[in-house]
């Protein structure tokens, strides 16, 4: 194509027009930008234009050797046709060994019938065993290919063989055989982590920080933001709408747990709500941060935030509303941990699953 003139169109299978389509199909069309070397060209004409099956036809009970099949390499020839290839006796069973078992006259037989054309193989007339037979590769029956004219499809067509004589049998017939149907596309690769749906956010919002999901407070937030939440845990569904309900309820969960002096005393314990943020979290963040990370970001998980990062979060969100010092309002430091409480609570710790 050095010397072709790109004012020119480069059609394949009709005219420029459209008013002469051939009436065949193109499979697997490449332009090559270079020659191909021959072992290239070999190497393609050998992988064929569709898809490729191996077919096992049971001859056990025929030859009397367990687990002995005849083998195909099968392939879809085009979208008319099958290429069967390659026909070999073998045994599943690495023990079994024929011996001088005759095979003369094999047919293809497809849907009930044998085939009009393509038998190639009528004329085998041989033994199996002796020095032809390994228990790796079997016995190759013929080195030669036939195509076999499809009737109802990959999907539909059935195989069988027929034998003018096999071991001590004559004028034998195999089971039907169906070609094996081709593995499924692949899908859209599917994230292995997922989200907590609205009812699951609520029961784990409760178990993570003590408080009922009865308190007054945190069920009419509930309720308020129920619609709002997550309701499918398909994480490509997470809209930013849900991280808002998840931060408001999560807000009102740590609420209710600093204002609930026996359940903060519990959950903090030696925590100096009272003190002013200053002196409270100089040295009592660590009574603060210990119990928040044990109880909320898990445990030998996974796939989890490191602890030492979690950790490291909190102090500059606790440095930041501190940073206020001797004029912080009276309560600064029961809002504080309210704060890192909801940081926490309200992050994928909770939400991812």
């Amino acid at each position: 194509l050095i010397d072709w003139d790109d004012s020119f169109a480069l059609v394949l299978g009709n005219e420029v027009s459209g008013d002469r389509p051939w009436l065949g199909k193109l499979r697997l069309l490449a332009i090559h930008n270079r020659a191909l070397t021959p072992e290239q060209i070999a190497r393609n004409q050998a992988a064929g234009v569709g898809e490729k099956f191996f077919l096992l036809f049971s001859v056990s009970e025929l030859v009397g050797l367990a687990q002995s099949y005849i083998l195909f390499e099968v392939s879809q020839f085009d979208s008319y046709s099958y290429l069967f290839n390659q026909p070999r006796f073998i045994s599943l069973d690495a023990t079994v060994q024929p011996s001088n078992t005759p095979l003369a006259g094999m047919r293809i037989g497809i849907n009930g019938h044998e085939a009009v054309v393509g038998q190639v193989y009528s004329n085998l007339d041989l033994r199996l065993g002796g020095f032809a037979y390994s228990p790796e590769q079997g016995q190759l029956l013929s080195p030669l290919g036939t195509i076999i004219a499809s009737e109802r499809g990959v999907a539909g067509d059935e195989f069988f063989l027929s034998f003018e004589r096999l071991g001590s049998h004559s004028h034998v017939f195999t089971e039907p055989m169906p070609l094996a149907p081709p593995p499924p596309a692949d899908g859209e690769p599917q994230p292995v982590i997922g989200l907590r749906t609205f009812d699951e956010i609520n029961a784990s919002m409760a178990e993570l920080t003590g408080v009922s999901p009865s308190q007054s407070e945190v069920r009419a937030t509930f309720d308020s933001v129920k619609q709002q939440l997550p309701a499918v845990e398909k994480i490509g569904g997470f809209l930013s709408a849900h991280q808002v309900a998840v931060s408001q309820l999560a807000i009102e969960y740590c609420n209710a747990l600093v204002e609930d002096q026996a359940l903060r005393s519990s959950y903090f314990p030696g925590f100096p709500f009272d003190s002013e943020p200053r002196s409270a979290f100089a040295g009592g963040r660590a009574l603060m941060l210990d119990p928040l990370l044990s109880r909320m970001l898990g445990g030998d998980l996974a796939d989890q935030p490191a602890e030492a990062e979690a950790r490291a979060e909190l102090n500059q969100l606790t440095d930041r509303l501190t940073a206020c010092g001797a004029s912080c309002e009276a309560g600064r430091t029961a809002t504080v941990v309210k704060a890192n409480c909801a940081a926490l609570l309200g992050s994928a710790v909770m939400l991812l699953q």
